[in-house]
């Protein structure tokens, strides 16, 4: 093969890129992204919540009454900073483990880190379990 028809070649198919390029190219990516990645890490725990809760127990109840309802009744401690507003969702479960009973609950502001909660929750049916899902800060 003549030189010119091996140029075109190289040219077409790209054989003549050059080499230093490409690892200046993948370094440089390469510090990029671990630069971002420790930003990330670094930083990403400064709004980590301390907001924290457990479950305690919970008891179930028929009411005799017309409506024949199902009340299932969950306690739970939340543990947050003083002064912060805390928000939970409870639940109450039947034997497949489905949700029959769902509610969100608004805690009141308290000056002390952690508070005993007590919610009632009407269920479509007998419960078999009920408890907190999940706690959160609420902000104002």
């Amino acid at each position: 093969m003549t030189e010119i028809a091996s140029s075109a070649v190289a040219d077409r198919y790209g054989a003549s890129r050059s080499k230093r390029w490409d690892r200046r190219l993948g370094w440089t990516l390469a510090s990029v992204a671990v630069v971002v990645g420790g930003l990330v890490i670094g930083f990403g725990g400064w709004q980590n919540s301390t907001t924290e809760f457990k479950n305690i127990g919970f008891t179930l109840q028929e009411v005799a009454d017309e409506t024949n309802a199902n009340i299932a009744t969950t306690r739970f401690e939340v543990t947050a900073d003083a002064g912060v507003q805390v928000s939970c969702a409870v639940e109450a479960l039947n034997t497949s483990k489905a949700t029959i009973g769902w509610k969100i609950v608004d805690l009141p502001v308290i000056d002390t880190r952690s508070q005993v909660v007590s919610v009632d929750i009407v269920t479509l049916g007998p419960a078999t379990a009920a408890h907190a899902k999940a706690c959160w800060p609420v902000e104002l």
